[in-house]
């Protein structure tokens, strides 16, 4: 089982090649993105660092579930 501060690092990652994807098929395909894209950028971003304050904080007791919420909130603004 992974810990916490793995899982988190791996949200890191995930947010990192969404928008690494997302940046390279803009430039290679020359796709200028719509303003719904734009606001998922925006929003992938603020849940990479939420992810990434968690980790590097990886927080105990009750700490944890303030990053659940926070990256839970991150997530639900992003859809």
């Amino acid at each position: 089982m992974l810990s916490r501060r793995a899982l988190n690092f791996i949200g890191v990652l995930a947010c990192a090649a969404l928008l690494g994807y997302a940046y390279y098929s803009q430039h290679h395909y020359n796709i200028e993105p719509c303003p719904l894209c734009i606001f998922q950028r925006v929003t992938i971003a603020a849940l990479g660092a939420v992810f990434l304050i968690a980790a590097l904080h990886n927080a105990r007791a009750w700490g944890a579930y303030v990053y659940a919420a926070l990256i839970g909130l991150t997530s639900l603004a992003t859809m």
